[in-house]
């Protein structure tokens, strides 16, 4: 046997050690996260109650509860906000002044290697839709700023997204007790309520 023989069979056994380790490691390393807050542990579950009603024809979630918002190549999708923003099970919010071996980056990092660049992509897609009417719903952006936006190629619409959820897009629905109403072009509108009709 070569010297080179030996220094490559060293090599191939260190990598073998290298890479059992590594998942070693990242196993401990989801345990252990998914141990701690029990938000994370929840965020996996298909058990989520569903954020849409269509026996009302609304949409209600509140911070920090979890809630489905859909499917992803038969994957649950579940979200929910903190003071972080959104958070779901195919990505999760990060924050620039957090350590990055803090236990929230560790979690964003071993998601990217859980699902697919497709499977994230749709994901993304549902969650972007949701995200902007969640924040109409606040009161965070108008609605006329939610029609100018555009969320890029690919990405899921308005019409699309509340159909998929079981929302009746041809009658006015609700998002978190504000009503809105999707015209023929699929843009969005308010629809004032009885007691602000009152005011006027």
């Amino acid at each position: 046997m070569k010297i080179n023989d030996l220094t490559s069979a060293r090599v191939i056994s260190n990598n073998n050690r290298l890479q059992s380790n590594s998942q070693q490691y990242e196993k401990s390393q989801i345990n252990k996260i998914s141990n701690q807050p029990p938000k994370w542990e929840q965020l996996q579950s298909s058990d989520l109650s569903n954020v849409a009603d269509p026996n009302t024809n609304s949409l209600n979630i509140k911070e920090g509860e979890m809630k489905n918002i859909g499917t992803v190549d038969g994957i649950p999708l579940n979200i929910f906000f903190d003071s972080y923003g959104m958070n779901t099970n195919f990505s999760t919010a990060i924050h620039r002044d957090d350590p990055v071996n803090s236990d929230r980056n560790r979690y964003a990092f071993l998601l990217l290697d859980k699902y697919t660049t497709a499977q994230r992509t749709k994901a993304d897609s549902f969650s972007s839709r949701f995200q902007m009417l969640y924040s109409v719903a606040k009161g965070d952006i108008s609605v006329k700023q939610y029609n100018e936006t555009d969320l890029g190629r690919g990405v899921v619409s308005t019409a699309e997204f509340l159909t998929s959820l079981g929302i009746d897009v041809s009658k006015p629905f609700s998002f978190n007790n504000k009503s809105f109403v999707l015209d023929s072009e699929g843009s969005l509108h308010n629809l004032l309520q009885s007691s602000e009709l009152s005011l006027q």
